[in-house]
């Protein structure tokens, strides 16, 4: 994690060499903390997903890494939609003029029915440095059955950095707030009228 001011350039490129978090390869441990974070978004008709429906536009979103709103911070990606092995960096506003960076590794991208749910979306891990260890999954899921629409955010963490552990209760709701904004945003994005170039 380092500090930034706004609108200085994120540094994603030189967290694309670091490793992955130390243990975070060996997954989830006994005293981690597991969340999910759900929302209803709406209905498609039953099926997969409409092309320009709810669930394609949180895709985008969420592939785009357009994932938190203004208020928490700014997704900086090198490609779009992103991949397998792609670096993902998160500059996260801490106060007017001040940013905290850090980065994470896309592990897992997906776009696929399991059973009677369509899943899209992709999971990282957490590099060194950042203040979290551990992995999050962002989806949008729809029962293909009934049409209902969802976003979610489901993860595993611990502190991951000094910094983290001397301040986990603030840590912690900063954690919360920013997964619950996220929802919101998501949930905005999918919702917003189509553009005619959309169409």
């Amino acid at each position: 994690m380092l500090f930034l001011r706004s609108g200085a350039a994120a540094p994603l490129a030189a967290w694309a060499s670091r490793p992955f978090a130390p243990t975070t390869e060996l997954g989830r441990g006994a005293r981690d903390r597991d969340d999910s974070y759900e929302r209803v978004i709406g209905n498609e008709p039953p099926g997969p997903p409409e092309p320009k429906g709810l669930h394609r536009r949180a895709a985008a979103a969420i592939l785009g890494y357009d994932i938190f709103p203004a208020s928490i911070g700014r997704g900086v990606i090198a490609r779009n939609p992103v991949e397998v092995g792609d670096t993902v960096g998160l500059r996260y506003r801490v106060a007017l003029g001040l940013e905290m960076f850090f980065a994470s590794r896309v592990i897992a991208r997906f776009d696929e029915q399991r059973e009677q749910t369509w899943h899209t979306g992709f999971t990282y891990r957490t590099l060194q440095g950042h203040p979290e260890l551990g992995e999050e999954t962002f989806s949008v899921e729809k029962n293909v059955v009934n049409g209902e629409v969802l976003v979610a955010l489901r993860s595993w963490s611990r502190p991951g950095i000094l910094l983290s552990k001397l301040a986990s209760p603030f840590a912690r709701l900063a954690q919360v707030r920013a997964s619950r904004a996220a929802l919101g945003h998501l949930a905005l994005m999918a919702c917003r009228p189509v553009a005619a170039s959309e169409r």
